[in-house]
C-alpha cells in the first residue's frame, strides 16, 4: 500500500486507486484480489476491494457510448419529434378546454322567484 504520489509499481503488477475508510488519504494498492491492507498515514487496517471489472474496448462498445458528443438529428427525425410534438399539445388543450367546459359550462343560472 503506497500514497498516490509514490513512484509507480513495475508494469507486471497493476494498481488501483482506494481510499481508507478511515482518515480518506488516497492511496495505490495492487490489483489482486481482495487483501487486507494498512494505511501508511493513520495506520488502521482494512480490506482492499476487488478491483472492478475492465471496461469493454471503444471498438466493442455500440456506437451511441463511443461518443460523447450528442448526435445530430435528420431532418426526418425533427420532422417526426415536431409531428408528435404539436399532436400532444392539440390533445392536452382539448382536454384542457373539455375541462373547463365540464366545470363551469354545465350549471345554469337559478331562476329568481
Amino acid at each position: 500500500m503506497t500514497p498516490l504520489a509514490s513512484p509507480p509499481a513495475p508494469l507486471g503488477d497493476r494498481m488501483v486507486a482506494v481510499a481508507c475508510p478511515v482518515c480518506h488519504a488516497a492511496l495505490a494498492a495492487s490489483a489482486a484480489a481482495a487483501a487486507p491492507a494498512r494505511c501508511p498515514l493513520c495506520l488502521s487496517g482494512f480490506i482492499v476491494p476487488e478491483s472492478p471489472p475492465q471496461r469493454r474496448p471503444a471498438a466493442d462498445q455500440p456506437d451511441d457510448a463511443r461518443s460523447a458528443e450528442p448526435r445530430h438529428l435528420t431532418r426526418e427525425e425533427r420532422d417526426v419529434r415536431r409531428a408528435r410534438r404539436n399532436i400532444l399539445r392539440l390533445v392536452g388543450g382539448v382536454v384542457i378546454l373539455l375541462a373547463f367546459v365540464l366545470l363551469f359550462g354545465t350549471r345554469r343560472p337559478k331562476k329568481p322567484r
